[in-house]
């Protein structure tokens, strides 16, 4: 039957008028490729008829002619006749295993094992041994499998480049096991923090280069984000964070432990511990803290200018410091540059005797009246006319 095998060689299905059963029902006194051909010729029809009961049938005929074959060789004299016929004998029957309702895949992958000892390039058994690993492709089959059985695809595949099924099969295999490592695959953190609303990064500063994170702030709250590096952040906890009235520690470690990056200090000015709050974010790649600014009147601030008032010139005192306004100085700032536009555009403006037509006819008739004399609206002569 190794020629006439499972799907991966597409043979074509028997057309012999047998009835089920008698193909191997009286093996009697048949020799080792009598019955390895009763085998062949079962399995065909079990083939043609899958999942019918004589499907089923012929398939138990081939796997019992299989069988006693396997077992009559086993008193052979060992030569290299016998050697090929263990490994094909044991290949076709990985194909009955694997043909089964439901699939044995454990004894599948084993006959096919058994195959390879024999001979290591086999393409149909390792092709079948793929197949008993793959499992029929099922959902949450562990990355390991997908891997064990590629092995084989690609070895397949180099003894017979031009098997197509094969090469479908492997390139499948290849696209699974990419996808999986693309959705595990990390972004590096600045591809992960430009993720972040710009808006929540307002009057802050990028403090990735030099100490891993990104910042910024509103008139209440300060908002840290610390991406994930080489890993993401599974589960909570992954993650410590321990907040003081004026100190924050951020700690990130792996699953397994380790801690691998930590970010600790005094604060630049104090919070309200129990109003702060941290989540992660991006399917655990970001970690975003919020910290309640505690902001101190100045009343209280005396000998202590650099904490008066809402904002904040960094996170962790000695950490780079933003250039941005406090928002007193945006405010500033922005009133300036509405009433430099509101005079520019009062410079602009089109004298009224472009504009009104009362004014241009008694200008005109000013003017007639005033020869020699420059009169313009505006002018208290003008103006008294009126």
């Amino acid at each position: 039957m190794d020629s006439a095998s499972s799907s991966a060689d597409g043979s074509d299905p028997c057309k012999e008028n047998q009835e089920p059963s008698t193909a191997v029902a009286k093996s009697g006194g048949k020799n080792v490729e009598e019955l390895k051909l009763d085998g062949n010729i079962a399995f065909k029809k079990a083939q043609m008829l899958n999942k019918t009961t004589a499907g089923k049938q012929y398939l138990g005929d081939a796997k019992a002619a299989y069988i006693e074959a396997i077992t009559k060789l086993s008193s052979h004299e060992v030569n290299e006749q016998s050697m090929e016929l263990v490994s094909t004998l044991h290949s076709n029957l990985a194909a009955v295993f694997l043909m089964e309702v439901p699939p044995k895949w454990r004894e599948a992958g084993a006959a096919a094992e058994i195959a390879l000892a024999v001979e290591p390039k086999h393409v149909k058994a390792l092709f079948r041994r793929a197949q008993a690993t793959l499992e029929d492709n099922r959902e949450g089959l562990p990355e390991a499998n997908l891997r064990k059985a590629l092995i084989d695809l690609d070895a397949a595949r180099e003894v017979e480049p031009g098997n197509a099924r094969i090469s479908q099969e492997a390139e499948r295999v290849r696209r699974r096991i990419e996808k999986m490592e693309d959705a595990r695959k990390v972004p590096t953190p600045e591809e992960i923090v430009r993720k972040v609303p710009e808006v929540l990064l307002d009057r802050g500063a990028d403090c990735l280069a030099s100490h891993g994170y990104v910042w910024g702030q509103t008139d209440t709250t300060v908002h840290i984000y610390v991406p994930a590096r080489g890993l993401k952040l599974n589960k909570v906890s992954d993650v410590a964070v321990e907040v003081g009235s004026r100190s924050l520690r951020l700690a990130l470690s792996d699953s397994d432990g380790p801690l691998h990056f930590e970010l600790t200090g005094k604060l630049q000015k104090p919070v309200r511990p129990d109003d702060c709050s941290w989540q992660l974010e991006e399917d655990g790649l970001l970690l975003h803290a919020e910290l309640a600014k505690r902001v101190i009147a100045d009343d209280e601030a005396e000998g202590l200018d650099d904490e008066r008032g809402e904002h904040w010139s960094c996170v962790w005192q000695g950490h780079p410091e933003t250039r941005a306004p406090s928002a007193k100085e945006r405010e500033k700032v922005q009133e300036m540059a509405r009433a430099a536009n509101r005079a520019e555009a009062e410079e602009k403006k089109p004298p009224e005797e472009e504009t009104n037509p009362k004014a241009a006819e008694a200008l005109r008739r000013m003017r007639e009246m005033c020869p020699g004399v420059n009169v313009e609206w505006g002018d208290t002569s003008v103006g008294a006319w009126k």
